[in-house]
């Protein structure tokens, strides 16, 4: 079978290898769709999360082909989609419920460098440790939308683990599938107010779609924070979800919230950004990192059962395993690129 092997920045190619062999405790999925994370697009870009050598995709729905003798739960023709990440259950944080902060986290399906971790751009994965990894998909849930389980996953835990309570002001800043998720999640939560960021204009009909409020072009007002005291009556937001790499976002964030607001970070910034510390203690300010997630898959999937997420807007564009790059990558590291979330298709 033909996967997506990342061989060097801008260099991804399909390679021939075998179909998995499973053990009696391993499981092999057939993959229907699977995501172009934002992280996928990074390292696609500079390879610094995953390396050279790494079977690419992480984000996937299929169908079970074959299971091993000793898995409990999971039968050949299940739908299902999966969380990639290991989790060892033995490291400080495993036992304190944090799977997303295993020491071992990033020997996942997709992640690490081999076929032993081939990711989901590939018609089949193996899935080890399914009892961990496997969630079923409701009928009422199709393939496409399991695709975005994973995503939205981070995203939720985001807000989870936030300050956020009903009736709160709210900024999220880059609606890629990551911010839209937020934004979907934040208005399903109530939230007094959404305000966005976004460059592309697709992007920015498709955020207000989602629930966002208002969606400002920062590159189209001279002053941000003028902008935003403007929306909120001049007390700025309770927190600001940053969801771009971006270093200015981050830069700008403290800089939006009201007294004691949080800045939320999920986006991943590999350099050093300057801040200025002191307007952190100046506003009683909070920063709280996020990191994909704990326990939110079935909360994700009882909502995609509900019909309580509209989530198939935020897929704009569905391509073959083929034009993983020229239609895939390439269109997504474009800096004002109008996709928020490209699905490949292996059927």
């Amino acid at each position: 079978m033909k996967a997506a092997l990342l061989k060097a920045a801008k260099e991804i190619v399909l390679e021939e290898i075998p179909v998995p062999e499973i053990s009696d405790e391993e499981a092999l999925v057939e993959v229907k769709y699977c995501g172009i994370c934002g992280t996928d697009v990074a390292t696609y870009k500079v390879p610094e999360f995953f390396q050279p050598g790494t079977f690419l995709g992480h984000e996937f729905s299929g169908v079970i082909a074959k299971v091993g003798k000793n898995v409990k739960g999971f039968n050949v023709g299940d739908r299902v989609t999966a969380t990639p990440m290991y989790q060892c259950g033995e490291c400080d944080a495993c036992k304190h419920g944090l799977p997303n902060l295993c020491e071992r986290m990033m020997e996942g399906i997709g992640c690490a460098v081999g076929t032993e971790y081939a990711g989901a751009f590939a018609k089949y994965v193996r899935v080890p440790i399914p009892e961990k990894r496997l969630y079923h998909l409701p009928d009422e849930v199709s393939f496409e939308e399991g695709a975005l389980v994973e995503p939205l996953a981070t995203s939720l835990h985001a807000v989870r683990i936030s300050n956020f309570r009903t009736g709160d002001y709210a900024m999220v800043l880059g609606v890629g599938g990551i911010g839209l998720g937020v934004i979907a999640f934040l208005k399903h939560g109530g939230a007094g107010l959404i305000i966005a960021t976004e460059i592309s204009e697709k992007r920015i009909e498709l955020a207000k779609k989602i629930g966002a409020d208002y969606v400002v072009n920062p590159q189209r007002v001279s002053d941000l924070k003028a902008e935003i005291l403007k929306l909120t009556d001049g007390k700025g937001v309770d927190q600001v979800f940053v969801c771009t790499p971006a270093p200015q976002a981050f830069q700008s964030a403290a800089n939006l919230l009201k007294y004691r607001g949080q800045v939320v970070l999920i986006g991943l910034m590999t350099q050093e950004v300057p801040i200025t510390p002191v307007n952190i203690n100046m506003g009683e300010l909070n920063i709280q990192g996020s990191l994909i997630y704990t326990d939110e898959y079935p909360i994700v999937l009882d909502l995609l059962k509900r019909g309580a997420l509209p989530v198939k807007q935020m897929i704009t564009s569905k391509i073959k395993l083929g034009d993983i790059v020229k239609k895939g990558f390439e269109k997504l590291i474009v800096p004002d690129c109008e996709e928020a979330k490209i699905i490949v298709s292996l059927e």
